[in-house]
């Protein structure tokens, strides 16, 4: 039977089941919880038990003090909740309360998805994963290795699993590398998170992700993200590509549409170089009448030129990804 955890001052709740830590358990409902290598070693996932029982599940080497220990004081990451819990432990406010982490992940697979777009699977290790937000970025590369900023396109529930969609690029010397030289095991270092296209958790406005082909990244991350919080009263998602065959998690975004009821997909076949996409053209696609603007919250993520064909105004987000090429 789960048990319910609450975590203060925030008074926000989560379900926990099994054998789950605290702390994965609020992972996995969203929460941007504080920690820091998740293994029992560091120490910054100390919370205290304000009411509930608690088992110690893991051990750790992080010593805690005996008047901390005495205060109800325990680790997240190596305890799970017995009953209903009642926690005062960190969150993560905004992107500035993440703390900027260099880790060398290794390489677990690439997919080619097609000529254009390469999907990159990274898996950290497990004393040193990475904390961050849905909708952030970070620097892939260095030691001797290309460099370029990528958005994430995972959810922070999985801090271990971090996963890129690379567009093929002309004359681009990552690009070159992810696609002709990069192999499964490789390393590369982790420099991030950085960047603000991040949910607004306070915001109870329905929510729409606008995205331009590997623009899509960043709104997955989001979108599971807010379905972990289950915070949206409604969802709506425009992918535009100049085909079908550019949007190569279209069937992802259909098996949303089939698993939630508040959730629409909206694919466009699009050509950012008309000038035909802009706001105006796409709440018209959306059904959005301009008088109801005040009732959603936009995010949108594509290259500089689809992002310049929308009017930067209140209530939208934007994060400018590498162009495609061709």
């Amino acid at each position: 039977m789960p048990t319910n955890i609450t975590i203060l001052p925030s008074g926000r709740r989560f379900p926990s089941e099994g054998n789950s830590t605290l702390l994965e358990a609020g992972l996995h409902s969203g929460l941007a919880l504080g920690y820091g290598c998740s293994n029992g070693n560091c120490g910054e996932c100390l919370a205290k038990i304000v009411s509930g029982e608690v088992r110690k599940i893991r051990h750790h080497d992080y010593a805690i003090s005996e008047e901390k220990r005495i205060s109800g004081h325990v680790l997240m990451c190596c305890n799970a909740a017995v009953t209903d819990v009642v926690l005062e432990a960190p969150e993560a406010q905004n992107s500035k309360d993440i703390p900027r982490q260099q880790i060398t992940a290794k390489v677990r697979n690439i997919e080619f998805v097609n000529n254009d777009v390469a999907l990159l699977h990274l898996k950290t290790p497990r004393t040193q994963r990475l904390r961050f937000l849905a909708g952030q970025c970070v620097q892939l590369g260095g030691d001797g290795l290309p460099k370029a900023t990528q958005s994430i396109s995972s959810c922070p529930c999985d801090d271990m699993n971090l996963h890129f969609h690379i567009p093929r690029l002309a004359s681009d010397e990552f690009s070159d590398h992810i696609f002709n030289r990069l192999k499964k095991g490789d390393l590369i270092d982790v420099n991030g998170p950085e960047g603000d296209f991040v949910l607004d958790e306070s915001s109870a406005r329905s929510l729409v992700f606008i995205a331009w082909h590997t623009g899509f990244a960043p709104i997955r991350s989001l979108i599971e993200h807010a379905m972990a919080l289950e915070i949206a009263a409604g969802i709506q998602l425009i992918w535009m590509t100049r085909g079908n065959e550019d949007r190569y998690q279209d069937n992802l975004c259909r098996s949303w549409q089939d698993a939630f009821d508040n959730f629409q997909y909206l694919p466009v076949d699009a050509d950012p170089d008309n000038g035909a996409i802009n706001t105006a053209s796409t709440l018209k696609l959306l059904n959005i009448n301009p008088a109801d603007l005040g009732n959603y919250d936009f995010y949108v993520a594509g290259n500089e030129k689809f992002i310049n064909g929308f009017e930067k105004t209140a209530g939208w987000k934007f994060i400018s990804t590498p162009p495609v090429s061709g």
